[in-house]
């Protein structure tokens, strides 16, 4: 069988992909705290064949490709102020570090709450960790200052606890919640800068990525054509094999 139908299959897996990864990044632009997934390529260099493309649709388009893997983007998203005094945003690199069920876990999400018991959580109940472990506060006023130190009324409880993760040792588990890969240990920030009243927002750019799952789209269905061609030419060489003009 002619090579180029390989090849158009893995173009048009590669985008299939893509566009799960921008299907997801979309879904959470809101994610307070969300870092997109981007994905790797390995391009060869085979090209699809202009002929067999219909006017106005790609020329030129890079198929023989496979996607080699994905990637969490880390770039720090835009902070958004609200004003709530247990609403944190680290200003650079750093996650804060929580406990689950699974055992510590990181965030950007830095949208606390407080359980009846004063226990300081996220949305999704993981207790907040500071360097003393869990961090339960009392009735009153909260401040938490620009290293990260936790105080109520005045005195001093606790400082959060965040840590640096090299990108590649960052697993994905949640949509705002992170592990690491295994054997990997993360190091505290000597020296946070944190924002108290604020939030990050998600790094995902919806415009962008919008724009990109069109093309993806239109990419994919243009492989979807080539191999149509290339199953209907050996439809057609098998039928008029043996027959004679």
């Amino acid at each position: 069988m002619d090579q180029g139908i390989y090849t158009a299959a893995s173009g048009a897996i590669a985008m299939e992909e893509k566009l799960k990864i921008l299907s997801n990044n979309i879904a959470n632009a809101n994610t307070a705290g969300y870092k997109k997934d981007n994905v790797s390529f390995e391009q060869f260099s085979k090209y699809l064949d202009a002929s067999m493309l219909s006017p106005g649709e790609y020329r030129n388009v890079p198929i023989d490709v496979i996607a080699k893997g994905t990637y969490i983007d880390t770039t720090q998203g835009s902070f958004h102020n609200t004003g709530n005094p247990l609403d944190v945003a680290i200003n650079g690199d750093g996650f804060f570090e929580v406990d689950t069920e699974d055992g510590a876990a990181y965030t950007r999400a830095g949208s606390f709450q407080l359980t009846r018991e004063g226990l300081l959580i996220t949305p999704q109940g993981h207790a907040v960790q500071g360097e003393g472990g869990d961090i339960v506060l009392g009735p009153g006023d909260v401040v938490i200052d620009g290293n990260g130190t936790v105080s109520l009324n005045g005195n001093p409880v606790d400082v959060l606890r965040i840590v640096n993760i090299p990108q590649d040792d960052l697993v994905r588990k949640g949509a705002g919640v992170f592990g690491t890969v295994e054997g990997a240990v993360p190091e505290s920030v000597d020296a946070p800068s944190l924002s108290q009243g604020s939030v990050e927002a998600s790094n995902v750019n919806p415009v962008k990525d919008m724009v990109g799952l069109i093309t993806t789209q239109r990419a994919y269905e243009s492989f979807q054509k080539i191999i149509k061609s290339f199953n209907d030419t050996y439809s057609l060489a098998m039928r008029n094999v043996g027959s004679v003009s």
